[in-house]
């Protein structure tokens, strides 16, 4: 076991000098006694040596950072004055360790009780009465204490000195405790959450708890009822005071995530009392995280407008892979929140992306689809129609329709891709929204994107190698009916090395066959079903196993017609080698009728 090097060993006469030239500072709280022997020690000394090991902790927590390191979530219990903490760990500011095995039932009939402890341990910054009946907001926190227990006999100190008992051990406990944050009426109890998660996440402006005390969550109190609890507004996980951003002052990183918690806790709560008519975020909070869910409901696919989002931001529908939202969501992270008490020309600047989610296997088919146009612009509420206008607008309006006849404009008809925008709304229950950054990175001509082969292999050379001769004119049959698009993406479909497999290049000219006109989107549809990873891995080994089969043209004609090619893909993919060698031997091929391929793949 390693030790570690002797500490530099001054004398007292060094250590007077160098203090008088203010070269050295003394530690007082990091005093332990000096043992040698022939000492007397005494009870003073043995604690002492307790008080210094206890303060070098404190010195690494708070070197860690305060805050919840596992477990301690608050919940509401069983009634409506009952709150569940669950067992975990944390740091207070003043270095304490806090804990709690087991889960802790606190009822609030015993606010009395709560406040008197609170008022003997010091934790309300001024004398509050009793909280009997009281509405407001409050933190529950979790304070270190300890007391003394175990009575032992003492034996006298001198040769008359009488016997007498005193408490043996020190027990370390922690306390749960209520301390007054804002007084709230009934009636705006509700709107006070949000107004304190903007100060906490945008202003950094919520009232410091006693450093003594780990902030567990803020509670809505009404009488002796919890009307809400809040865990993400007070409570922060340990480390979050040293996790700045590369120092420019951006709010730490644990705290962003506090936020994004906080709000996403918010919103499940309004979603599930059903949110009625356009749900607009100003009406139940006063800020909003970089990134977070938006309710689906806030789109209006009539007139592709959105009421989420305040007038004067930028805010574009996008299409992308369901599996790349948390990785957008990470990287908006590092953007600042949004105030929504600024006005709209302060937040002419902000832009959003509203994301729609799509399985990765349909991307390409979906953006075929869309024509390729994977973002679509939507207009505020405020812009989209007359809302929040008064009287007197409104009167000028009717006065200005009345003398002046307007040509009544001629109804467009309705764009495809909205139709498709409108179909993947609908079936998305909840959407994701990110801050975009404010850089000039949009193209400005806008068109459609067409594959184009490189010089170095052209159209007829992939052709020819992937079709045998005798399929050359079903081939050109359905090149002369694909779009320029069309051509472009199927040649770089069969492309793939994938494709070197007969099989797979017959089953895509068969598929693109049966189509009356050949577009970009249903080569996309077969490019879904054919270029997904893994299809083709099961043939391959079909072709190590019997190579003569995929060399017989009728073979692999028979095998490309079969409905169930690609399940006999699959089956002989997930096989190992007796499995393989099994079905390869098994599969015969008939001189007239379809493969049936229900013996072999029988289990």
């Amino acid at each position: 076991m390693a030790t570690l090097p002797p500490r530099t060993l001054i004398s007292s006469e060094q250590a007077r000098q160098l203090r008088e030239a203010s070269l050295l500072v003394d530690e007082s709280h990091r005093v332990r006694p000096r043992y040698f022997d022939g000492k007397f020690l005494s009870a003073r000394d043995l604690t002492r040596d307790q008080s210094y090991f206890l303060a070098r902790q404190a010195g690494f927590a708070r070197a860690l950072g305060p805050g919840v390191v596992e477990g301690l979530e608050v919940s509401a219990g069983v009634s409506s004055s009952d709150l569940l903490v669950r067992p975990g760990f944390g740091y207070t500011s003043a270095g304490e360790l806090v804990s709690l095995s087991a889960v802790v039932r606190v009822s609030l009939a015993q606010l009395f009780r709560l406040q008197t402890l609170a008022v003997q341990l010091g934790t309300l910054r001024q004398p509050r009465p009793p909280l009997r009946n009281r509405t407001g907001l409050f933190v529950l926190g979790l304070r270190a204490l300890e007391f003394s227990a175990n009575p032992v006999a003492a034996y006298p100190t001198s040769l008359d000195g009488p016997r007498h008992v005193e408490e043996g051990d020190i027990i370390e406990a922690s306390a749960l405790t209520l301390s007054y944050l804002a007084d709230a009426p009934p009636d705006r109890i509700d709107a006070m959450r949000s107004r304190l998660a903007r100060d906490a996440f945008v202003s950094d402006a919520l009232p410091a708890m006693p450093a003594e005390l780990l902030p567990l969550a803020v509670l809505a109190l009404q009488g002796d009822q919890v009307r809400w609890v809040d865990t993400h507004l007070a409570r922060r996980a340990a480390g979050q005071a040293h996790a700045d951003v590369l120092g420019f002052g951006f709010a730490p990183r644990l705290l962003r995530e506090a936020h994004l918690a906080q709000y996403s806790q918010q919103l499940r709560e309004l979603m599930s009392r059903s949110l009625a008519g356009r749900p607009t975020a100003s009406q139940y909070f006063a800020a909003l995280p970089p990134a977070g869910p938006m309710p689906a409901a806030a789109v209006n696919t009539q007139d592709f407008s959105q009421s989420w989002f305040p007038p004067g931001v930028q805010a574009d529908l996008c299409l992308v892979p369901e599996d790349e939202i948390a990785l957008l969501v990470e990287e908006s992270l590092l953007l600042p929140p949004i105030d929504l008490s600024l006005n709209a020309e302060a937040l002419a600047a902000t832009a959003f992306a509203i994301l729609v989610p799509v399985a990765r296997e349909s991307l390409m088919r979906t953006a075929a689809r869309l024509q390729r146009r994977i973002e679509r612009p939507v207009k505020a509420l405020a812009a989209a129609g007359n809302v929040k206008r008064s009287p007197l607008d409104a009167m000028r309006a009717f006065e200005a329709r009345r003398l002046f006849q307007l040509p009544t404009p001629v109804a467009e008809p309705p764009d495809g891709v909205d139709g498709v925008w409108t179909e993947l709304l609908a079936a998305q229950p909840q959407l994701w929204y990110t801050r975009r950054r404010n850089l000039a990175m949009r193209p400005q001509i806008e068109g459609e994107v067409v594959a184009v082969l490189g010089a170095d292999e052209d159209e007829d050379a992939v052709i020819k190698r992937r079709f045998p001769v005798e399929l050359l004119p079903r081939v050109q049959k359905v090149l002369e009916k694909s779009s320029v698009g069309a051509r472009a993406e199927m040649v770089r479909l069969l492309a793939a090395d994938k494709f070197d497999s007969p099989v797979l290049a017959q089953v895509l000219l068969g598929g693109l066959e049966g189509k009356g006109k050949v577009g970009t989107a249903e080569v996309a549809q077969m490019a879904e079903t054919l270029g997904a990873p893994g299809v083709g891995s099961g043939l391959a080994k079909l072709a190590a196993e019997r190579p003569e089969l995929l060399q017989d043209a009728d073979a692999v004609a028979k095998l490309a017609g079969s409905d169930r090619l690609l399940e006999l893909d699959r089956a002989l993919a997930n096989a190992n080698r007796f499995e393989t060698a099994r079905m390869a031997t098994e599969l015969k091929i008939p001189a007239r009728g379809k493969l049936n391929l229900d013996r072999v793949l029988v289990r």
